[in-house]
């Protein structure tokens, strides 16, 4: 087994690890906890936002590919150039804030104590997860990224929504 390859993968360390695990524990415990008296109207919004969050893990792959000039031979993550534009132009980590709702979904679906907490958990694993992902990309791409920190947001799509209005404001 080839660990450097492994380690080259698991960009963020041990988060990554142990965020998994816990998505795929509080997915396991969905099977065993029963719930009955949970609302029904939250486990509708858990599917919503598994949709949203499904769609915004995988649109990173397609994005990073065609416009990240990433060599065929490797790994999709691999850009050469910093990616500013579409779903980037609005999100800095799309596929961070996807696992987050996958997170979320689970809480609505589960509404039990137990997948809060497991969720709550993964959450902050997943954030930190992200914030070392912009140190190791201000070290790749330099100035170009602390521009673009300043431009687009972590992970918050709505002050994409708010920072139009805001800017019309100050004007």
């Amino acid at each position: 087994m080839n660990f450097s390859k492994i380690e080259k993968r698991m960009k963020g360390g041990p988060m990554y690890f142990v965020a998994g695990a816990l998505l795929v524990i509080a997915y396991l415990l969905l099977w065993f906890l029963d719930n009955p008296a949970g609302i029904e109207e939250l486990r509708y919004a858990g599917w919503i936002i598994l949709a949203v969050g499904l769609v915004l893990i995988f649109l990173p792959k397609f994005v990073f590919r065609s416009k990240g000039k990433v060599k065929k031979e490797k790994d999709w993550t691999e850009t050469s150039v910093l990616v500013d534009t579409g779903i980037y132009s609005v999100i800095r980590h799309p596929l961070y804030l996807g696992w987050l709702l996958m997170y979320l979904a689970i809480i609505f679906w589960s509404q039990h104590w137990l997948t809060i907490i497991i969720g709550i958990i993964g959450m902050i694993c997943v954030y930190s997860i992200s914030r070392q992902e912009d140190q190791r990309l201000v070290e790749k791409f330099g100035d170009d990224y602390k521009d673009y920190m300043q431009k687009v947001p972590r992970m918050n799509f709505f002050s994409w929504i708010i920072q139009p209005v805001r800017r019309r404001k100050r004007k």
